[in-house]
Formats: structure tokens, sequence, C-alpha cells
């Protein structure tokens, strides 16, 4: 069954590779979606597929690139009426 979450991820995220780490990830668990900095500094992804591959995303998401700080994170269920075409995009 398809499941969407909305993720929004506090902390040094901006300029350190955050996004693409994210997205490199999400294609890997054949994951669609999207992922984009926000002006207050934070990251948010809204991503669908199967629970336990979303599961393994927000495993990731705490993990971040090398330079990346994660200081909250804060996972929300959307309604999965989103169609990304079977793409996970960076925005």
């Amino acid at each position: 069954m398809k499941r969407c979450v909305k993720v929004r991820v506090f902390g040094h995220v901006h300029g350190v590779g955050y996004r693409a780490f994210i997205q490199k990830h999400a294609e890997k668990l054949a994951l669609e979606g999207k992922v984009q900095n926000n002006e207050d500094g934070t990251v948010e992804i809204l991503v669908c597929g199967s629970a336990e591959k979303i599961d393994d995303l927000i495993d990731v998401v705490y993990q971040g690139p090398a330079k990346a700080k994660i200081e909250n994170v804060i996972i929300q269920p959307v309604q999965a009426d989103f169609d990304f075409r079977g793409v996970f995009r960076v925005i």
C-alpha cells in the first residue's frame, strides 16, 4: 500500500549536499517525491512509497552527509494522492 509522509529537517542542512544525499538514497529505494530547501534553513522532504522503504529513508534522514548536522526531524503522514510519476526530484 502506498504511503506518503512529509519530513522537515532542522539543523545545518543547507550547502552541505543534503538534498542530493536524500535524492540518491530515495532513488536507490525506488521512492518517489521531492526534497527542497526552505527559506527558514530547514529541508522539506515529501516522499511516497511502501511503508518499509520510507522507514529506511527516514533512517538515512537522521544520518545525513558528513558535513550536515541534524538537530531535529518532524515526520507527518499526508494523504497519498500525489503523482510524482515514479521520480524523486530535488527542487
